[in-house]
């Protein structure tokens, strides 16, 4: 006896795309992130902008503290550890930067684009700023303290090259990751691509499922995957010209910290770029690129330190 099996209708195919889209891993990962931070305290914010938005996490009790996110996830998924820790002595603000997590513009994608957008969440804030910024986040950071250097009291680099960054050390980075330009490394189409980006910036990650780490892909760039290359090729195209502008501007005072086993931009980068500017610059012993998920603790602990040894917080009392 035979058995006719029905066609499956649009409706169904669009009824099941929806359920594996709510079982999404990564997308439960990030409700789960939502909940911790609101029970740590945090409340979610949006910033109308004139072509779009920008949304950002607000907590804690103390001088301002601005946590900017690299070039991948969005600033919760990015910051969500530290960003516990360090609402204990400050009010901290992590923004989603333009084109990850809920925030977006209709505008060209550029470094000026985002120093624009966290330049007007400057203005709804009050007082002056410390900010940190994590890889492409330190760039975003840099750009803001040349617009905007009266409203920075500290600035904290993590993991990011900033004016000292050269053709060549690109052209290495490259070569580690056996890929032929930023944006096919950084913007990820495929889980083979993702497993290049992990084997260099999040090492824990590289055996990692392949169909995790599609669901991954997937969830934070398919759906802004252009603007997302605009973005890199821009950074990258305009770099000798970020690099001179930067280069003249008169920076607030300045910590970096870098992990000891960063693949993306090595410790000799950030020893390279301390020397430029002549800042101090912590090391964060055994973690690599994506310092605030590698280490949260000792991510916040040098920031911490960062800020009280600049004078802008009080040390732990005792």
């Amino acid at each position: 006896m035979s058995t006719t099996v029905p066609p499956v209708t649009e409706s169904a195919a669009k009824s099941r795309t929806g359920r594996l889209k709510a079982l999404s891993p990564a997308r439960m990962l990030h409700w789960y992130a939502e909940i911790s931070a609101r029970k740590a305290g945090f409340r979610t914010e949006t910033l109308q902008l004139p072509d779009g938005q920008l949304q950002y996490r607000v907590g804690g009790q103390g001088p301002l503290l601005l946590l900017v996110h690299g070039f991948g996830g969005d600033g919760l998924v990015t910051w969500g550890g530290p960003m516990r820790f360090l609402a204990a002595r400050h009010t901290v603000v992590v923004p989603d930067l333009l084109w990850f997590g809920q925030s977006w513009s209709e505008g060209p994608a550029s470094l000026g684009a985002q120093a624009d957008a966290i330049g007007r969440l400057l203005d709804v804030l009050p007082g002056s700023v410390a900010v940190a910024g994590l890889s492409y986040g330190g760039f975003v950071a840099l750009e803001l303290a040349h617009r905007h250097p009266d409203r920075l009291r500290h600035v904290v680099i993590l993991s990011s090259p900033g004016t000292v960054y050269q053709p060549e050390d690109l052209e290495g980075l490259l070569a580690r990751a056996g890929t032929g330009s930023a944006e096919d490394l950084f913007i990820p189409r495929s889980a083979d691509d993702m497993v290049r980006l992990m084997r260099v910036a999040a090492p824990m990650f590289k055996y990692t499922p392949a169909w995790l780490l599609e669901d991954m892909r997937h969830y934070y760039y398919n759906a802004r995957e252009h603007k997302l290359r605009e973005l890199m090729g821009e950074l990258v195209g305009a770099q000798l010209e970020h690099r001179l502008r930067l280069d003249k501007a008169t920076l607030p005072s300045t910590t970096l910290v870098w992990g000891t086993e960063d693949r993306i931009f090595p410790l000799e980068i950030g020893e390279r770029l301390a020397h430029r500017l002549g800042v101090p610059l912590i090391r964060v012993d055994g973690a690599g690129h994506n310092l605030p998920f590698d280490a949260p603790g000792k991510t916040a602990f040098a920031i911490e330190q960062a800020l009280r040894e600049a004078n802008q917080v009080p040390g732990p009392s005792k």
